[in-house]
């Protein structure tokens, strides 16, 4: 198993991976982290603040936070400004459970497949911090065993997170969020996460993802509920409010800055989607 500082990597013996000590802060479109994969994320804030866009929701953590991701939910962190959140990340993936779930098949695919969702953001329990509280001190302090004992406490944390709730998709709307097809559209995904500055075009993200226009538009709505179009906008916005919040920037630059060559339009977008006006949003959170 490679470590390092603050790090336990996954390998076929031990496949978590936990990472004590990490920070969160971002102040340019070009360092906007991104991620897609398998595993189950948790981020347990225990420092200043953090914005995330999850999906299309932006979540804020605060110290005492806890954050969870679920496999193939596309996440990244879009802080601006001078804000720092420090985590300590654990990440499991969904086959550890196939030894000790009841039906353990059945609730990876549910978990990969959408259908079954861990809460984003849940009541941090006080046993939930302690189980995250020991973890860190196994992760740091490499006692004999401590594969053994982190394994049972991030099955532990997973049982709790579990018990307090999940999300189930209804079935009468179902969607087809399989792992196929988060990764058929990944490289525009991941596009759009690199460059939503520039101009972005569905034609070539479609390129990017080696399909016809017309099956990556209806593969990319299945995936994201969500037209091409209508996602790029959206997260676009998601990364202004943030910059509007943490920022002494001008709307006008914010606008170029967020991919916006018009002011007029980004300022129609962002009041339909957040129900305000950019200008009276700065007044309300400066």
């Amino acid at each position: 198993m490679e470590e390092t500082k603050g790090r336990i990597f996954a390998d076929e013996a031990f496949p978590m991976q936990i990472v004590t000590d990490s920070e969160s802060f971002l102040d340019t479109p070009e360092r906007a982290r991104k991620a897609v994969h398998e595993a189950i994320e948790i981020k347990y804030f225990y420092e200043g603040s953090s914005t995330l866009l999850i999906g299309r929701k932006t979540v804020t953590a605060e110290a005492g936070d806890l954050i969870v991701i679920n496999p193939y939910e596309f996440h990244t962190t879009v802080d601006y400004g001078e804000k720092k959140g420090r985590y300590h990340l654990f990440m499991i993936p969904p086959d550890v459970f196939s030894e000790f779930a009841d039906d353990a098949a059945s609730l990876k695919h549910r978990l990969i497949s959408g259908e079954l969702s861990f809460i984003t953001k849940p009541p941090c329990t006080d046993r939930i911090r302690e189980l995250l509280s020991a973890a860190v001190e196994e992760a740091k302090g490499k006692q004999a065993h401590h594969r053994l004992a982190l394994r049972g406490l991030m099955l532990a944390l997973a049982a709790h997170l579990m018990r307090g709730g999940m999300h189930a998709r209804a079935e009468e709307n179902p969607r087809s969020s399989t792992a196929k097809s988060y990764m058929l559209i990944e490289p525009a995904l991941r596009h759009i996460r690199d460059a939503f500055a520039e101009h972005i075009t569905v034609e070539g993200l479609a390129a990017l993802c080696s399909v016809s226009k017309y099956h990556f538009c209806r593969v990319f709505k299945a995936v994201t509920a969500m037209t091409v179009t209508g996602y790029l906008n959206d997260y676009r916005l998601s990364i202004a409010e943030t910059m509007l919040k943490n920022t002494a920037k001008p709307i006008a630059e914010i606008a170029w800055l967020c991919g916006f060559e018009d002011e007029s339009y980004f300022c129609r977008l962002y009041k339909k989607r957040f129900g305000i006006s950019a200008g009276r949003y700065r007044e309300r959170t400066q």
